[in-house]
């Protein structure tokens, strides 16, 4: 009993303390990206791919987030506005469908595009649908 009243005495001691000695840290970065999207693949002949890529900060499940980010940087979020980066594909034809939806920065964003094989989109979107 005694042990127990000690214990409570030192704890009501030290209790105005901790409040003035901890200091919360400045916030410096946003709790939320300003971009967040949701990226899918879809082959005619396959699985339906799908990842996520936030933006300003670059993060999310996509391997490539930060590569990604700064590809959709000029283009506004755009996916169908990027230049072709020159890769050299076969003529085949595997038609896939790549899909982008979500917020960029302040406004709703929904774009597609099927392009005629999985190089072609690549060649297209770079490291976008790279996931």
């Amino acid at each position: 009993m005694a042990r127990t009243r000690l214990l409570f005495a030192c704890l009501a001691l030290a209790a105005p303390l901790v409040p003035a000695t901890a200091q919360a840290a400045p916030l410096t970065a946003p709790l939320l990206p300003a971009s967040g999207l949701v990226l899918s693949v879809q082959p005619e002949m396959g699985t339906l791919s799908t990842t996520q890529l936030n933006c300003e900060p670059a993060g999310g499940l996509h391997k490539n987030a930060e590569t990604a980010c700064d590809q959709l940087l000029p283009v506004e979020g755009d996916f169908r506005r990027m230049k072709e980066t020159g890769a050299m594909c076969t003529m085949e034809l595997n038609p896939v469908k790549a899909t982008l939806r979500g917020k960029w920065r302040t406004k709703r964003v929904d774009f597609q595009q099927v392009f005629s094989n999985p190089c072609v989109m690549r060649a297209f979107t770079g490291k976008v649908f790279d996931f």
